[in-house]
């Protein structure tokens, strides 16, 4: 299926403007080619207990296509962005009882507001450095072939839209928005893409994943467990 979607994107990328070329090279988004009837996003995954990690489901397989990785992510933060919020955290969710699941809560230095626009992008930020430097992730980033494909699941249209479509503009512009002030998490967003980029070069393609809410319960419940535990780490067993 995978092999299947990027054939098509390469034959859409020749009609499509440059700018738009860009946004889909970081966008997956296989219900464009099936029904409405169809958006159940966990028909698409296939979970590989062994490897405590999902793919992109493979029906000539009948398994998980071993050049993909796809891994869910989500962040929390009560009384997000007020003078209330102490705290926030996130979750990264690699399929049931993965070895690689995490969740932590997040620290935020003194007079920054924790928000769960910056959890999101947090999740994010450790799930690819997962990717790139676990050593247990190594036999997957051995399979042969020209390149794999990282997908990251997120329900939060602000960091879909971050990395597929507003990044190209902050880079042109020096990271300040259109009101020529600083991007808000620059920071971190500028790490995420520098980190996106490494990959790349190293043949790990970055997707991000658009999916509803409720397609995305087990990274969210990963985030507020490490709430509830209070610890600061916490792991899905």
């Amino acid at each position: 299926m995978l092999e299947k979607y990027l054939t098509r994107e390469r034959r859409r990328d020749q009609e499509r403007s440059i700018e738009d070329q860009r946004i889909y090279s970081r966008t997956f988004d296989l219900h464009q080619y099936f029904s409405p009837a169809s958006r159940n996003t966990k028909r698409f995954i296939y979970y590989d207990q062994s490897k405590g990690i999902s793919m992109v489901h493979d029906a000539n397989l009948m398994s998980g296509d071993p050049k993909s990785l796809v891994v869910a992510v989500d962040g929390a933060c009560p009384h997000n962005g007020s003078d209330l919020a102490k705290k926030s955290s996130f979750g990264i969710f690699f399929g049931q009882n993965s070895t690689f699941n995490l969740c932590e809560t997040i620290e935020r230095p003194e007079g920054e507001l924790h928000t769960n626009n910056y959890a999101e992008l947090m999740a994010v930020y450790r799930a690819l450095k997962l990717v790139g430097d676990s050593s247990l992730l190594e036999s997957w980033r051995a399979q042969d072939g020209e390149g794999l494909t990282a997908m990251i699941m997120t329900d939060s249209a602000y960091v879909s839209n971050s990395f597929t479509t507003w990044i190209w503009k902050w880079r042109e512009n020096g990271f300040r928005n259109a009101k020529k002030e600083t991007v808000v998490n620059c920071e971190l967003i500028i790490k995420i893409d520098e980190l996106i980029g490494n990959l790349g070069k190293r043949n790990i393609n970055v997707r991000f994943w658009d999916i509803p809410r409720e397609d995305n319960t087990e990274a969210d419940k990963l985030a507020n467990l490490a709430l509830e535990d209070g610890d600061g780490n916490g792991i899905q067993k």
